[in-house]
């Protein structure tokens, strides 16, 4: 199926090689080079790429069956989604209807939502469309954004390789009323503040060689270290910014 892939990310990479493994693989629409990784791998890919939000007019007389996306931080456009002369698609880390939106293996560790990914319909709205196919991914007290992250990505990977080449054949079903969603500047919510210090220094105070501050949860002991380093000052949509790409493109 001929495909145009938005997208950016390690998974974006891999999504990109299996596709034009397949013969699938149209174009590439890319982030901007500042706001981009894993560049060299999507070089390696050797198909058409263009940089956001660049390639619209070639695009459009390609008449791509679908436009793919995979992990892009921007908003698809109508005129956009109406080049798939099938459907536009999405592969969002997030057990939708829950965590629409930003950093989706922030929030089931907060809020206690499901983890999980889902390949379903891309619409103007975001992650609001029917689904094709989803897989839930357990989350554990050990668990952190980027180990969560790490085991998102792979289940990602498999339910889209699996799923992909019947997609045709599925009937999306629509998302279940309610959920969840967030905005990158979210996160900034989940900053430490001077109430937070006494189970900062705690942390601090048994944070040395292989000990840590022990705990008990769900039946199992696990013990917690942490790392602290300093940072300029900056407004909280930056630290959103920062946080969501601590969390997925630095677990390389």
């Amino acid at each position: 199926m001929r495909t145009v892939l938005l997208t950016n990310n390690r998974l974006g990479a891999r999504i990109a090689a299996f596709l034009r493994d397949r013969g699938d693989l149209a174009a590439l629409v890319l982030h901007p080079e500042e706001r981009r990784t894993h560049g060299d791998a999507f070089a390696a890919i050797d198909a058409p790429a263009y940089t956001w939000p660049d390639g619209f007019d070639a695009l459009s007389e390609l008449a791509p069956e679908c436009v793919l996306s995979v992990l892009f931080a921007y908003r698809v456009p109508p005129e956009w989604l109406a080049l798939a002369q099938w459907r536009a698609v999405n592969l969002h880390p997030g057990l939708l209807p829950y965590n629409k939106g930003a950093a989706p293996n922030a929030w089931p560790l907060v809020d206690g939502t499901p983890a999980g990914t889902t390949l379903h319909v891309m619409e103007a709205t975001i992650d609001t469309g029917a689904i094709f196919a989803q897989r839930e991914v357990s989350v554990g007290a050990y668990d952190t954004a980027a180990t969560l992250y790490e085991r998102l990505e792979s289940a990602s990977y498999e339910l889209f390789t699996e799923v992909w080449p019947g997609i045709r054949d599925l009937e999306p079903t629509p998302q279940a009323p309610g959920g969840t969603a967030h905005r990158l500047a979210d996160l900034a919510q989940l900053d430490l503040t001077e109430a937070d210090f006494p189970t900062l220094d705690r942390l601090r105070a048994r944070t040395i060689g292989p000990f840590g501050a022990e705990f008990e949860r769900d039946g199992r002991r696990y013990r917690a270290r942490i790392e602290i380093e300093e940072v300029g000052d900056d407004n909280a949509e930056t630290r959103g910014q920062r946080s969501v790409e601590s969390t997925r493109n630095g677990i390389d």
